[in-house]
């Protein structure tokens, strides 16, 4: 590896509303260096990489590039500088094109100006191979994409503009299997070619896999620069918490024999066909699926968000086949999507409002005013209940790390009680600590006798906390499992689809 160092941090600290983020923070990135920093959520991470890349100022310290003191502006700055980043939430531009998106700020003009469609198209397609996406999708809008694919096109971007950093924030978290290790194969290309990576991940073991280095923070503090040819994962998770974390959570519990939900031959198009299952209360059902497997959409349609075009929702014996989500609100199923950035949050509103939204008539009198003095009371109790870290319910959800902000979307839909509450990735982008806690409240939610359907791409976490589990591959369920006879094996067979035979062989492409 080439010793020039190409990025320099001295002393980077930076506030918000009185809390620290970061506190004199340093480091070195070298060039063709794979640096990655971890930490539990709320630790700094995405401070730091955000100040990195031109969209925060840092309030103290100095960054160097290439031996030059650095003054970022804005990301486009960062950009023209040869910083590129790839936020863990998709920031694109749903209704325009992906190749609108791709060349985004930087299109490609002629001396008068015009917009040069053609060479842009060719050279769109050439940076989509890079991350194995095919050129007939440039006409699409990003909307219509996967999450997976949007996350692809983001990196295909900052792959084209010639970066010479790229800053991947749990790139991985939305990524299939096959998506991830043709990330790593990209990961790998870029730097023998010279270009540095800042990797962000909680997926210690592929922080093992790829890194050359590792930076850890806690509590907005640089604690120390790990090797991952000395380190392990324990010795990570340590250097994280500062502690030791149980991942064991799973817990008997008592299991009703009637059924509270139950799903029968529900269709719709392309996306999903003939899904069977039921549920019991107390029961925790895992439904583990690669991107485009239909698992989200059988969510939003159990949730009333879209409507199934055959088969049937039956709620304690009822038909609610065609209920909208106000009616399942009423119900009380609720549903924790997998964007919360998109789909969950109102980012620059506070956190105060995103929790109790969905709990506003319990707060109002009679005329209809909201009793603040009550809500407020709610949700701080939420706050210490959950330990979210915050000096404050008023400043913006946008504030909280991903794991702050995952647990105010639990806590909305817990003031009102559920019966049945689906999960959709609840613990995707977050540090192995706050996963623990979410688990423990899982557990805790299905003793008290909510129903709890957990949809997740994260196998240790399926099999970590389910009672059954389905598997499904292109719209399909293939298999169910209870969790004494479960296996990595029988899982990812099942979801792929594949014989025994060749589990081996595909494992390692898919």
């Amino acid at each position: 590896m080439a010793e020039e160092i190409i990025l320099k941090a001295e002393s980077i600290s930076k506030s918000f509303g009185g809390v620290k983020a970061l506190q004199n923070v340093s480091f070195e990135l070298k060039k063709g260096e794979i640096l990655s920093v971890i930490g539990e959520n709320g630790a700094g991470k995405s401070t730091l990489m955000k100040i990195v890349a031109g969209a925060l100022k840092n309030d103290k310290g100095e960054i160097y590039f290439e031996g030059k003191k650095l003054s970022l502006n804005s990301p486009l700055d960062a950009v023209k500088t040869g910083i590129s980043i790839v936020y863990q939430e998709p920031n694109i531009f749903a209704d325009m094109s992906v190749l609108e998106n791709i060349f985004m700020g930087n299109e490609v003009v002629n001396l008068n100006k015009t917009i040069q469609w053609t060479k842009m198209y060719e050279e769109a397609v050439e940076a989509l191979k890079l991350v194995g996406l095919n050129g007939n999708i440039l006409h699409l809008t990003m909307s219509e994409l996967s999450i997976g694919n949007q996350q692809l096109v983001l990196i295909a971007r900052g792959i084209y503009k010639k970066c010479k950093i790229l800053i991947l924030d749990e790139p991985t978290s939305i990524l299939s299997h096959g998506e991830s290790e043709k990330l790593f194969e990209i990961i790998a290309d870029l730097k023998s070619k010279g270009v540095s990576i800042m990797y962000i991940s909680h997926r210690i073991p592929e922080i093992l896999r790829i890194s050359d280095n590792i930076i850890v923070l806690r509590d907005g503090c640089l604690t120390g620069t790990l090797s991952p040819r000395e380190a392990d994962e324990e010795s990570i998770i340590t250097a994280m918490s500062g502690r030791k974390i149980n991942m064991s959570v799973y817990q008997t519990r008592e299991i009703k024999d009637d059924t509270i939900l139950e799903v029968r031959n529900l269709g719709y198009k392309n996306q999903y066909q003939n899904i069977t299952f039921s549920l019991k209360p107390g029961e925790i059902l895992g439904m583990y699926g690669l991107v485009g497997s239909g698992r989200s959409e059988i969510a939003r349609a159990i949730f009333g968000e879209t409507k199934a075009e055959t088969g049937n929702i039956i709620f304690e014996g009822k038909d609610i086949t065609g209920t909208d989500i106000n009616g399942a609100i009423e119900k009380n199923i609720f549903y924790v999507p997998e964007d919360r950035g998109a789909q969950g949050l109102f980012d620059i509103h506070p956190i105060r409002d995103n929790m109790s939204v969905s709990f506003l008539d319990g707060f109002s009198n009679k005329f209809s005013f909201i009793r603040k003095k009550e809500e407020r009371k709610a949700v701080q109790d939420n706050i210490e209940k959950y330990s979210i870290k915050t000096p404050s319910q008023d400043l913006s959800v946008n504030s909280l790390s991903g794991g702050g902000q995952q647990k105010v979307l639990l806590c909305r839909w817990l003031m009102r009680k559920p019966k049945v509450l689906i999960l959709d990735e609840p613990t995707r982008g977050i540090d192995v600590a706050t996963k623990a806690e979410i688990h423990k409240y899982i557990m805790e939610l299905a003793a008290e006798g909510v129903a709890i359907l957990v949809i997740s791409s994260d196998l240790p976490e399926i099999m970590g906390v389910s009672d059954r589990i389905l598997t499904l591959h292109k719209g399909t369920i293939t298999a169910e499992f209870d969790r004494e006879t479960v296996t990595e094996e029988k899982i990812l067979k099942n979801a792929l689809n594949l014989s025994d035979q060749s589990l081996s062989v595909h494992s390692e492409e898919v």
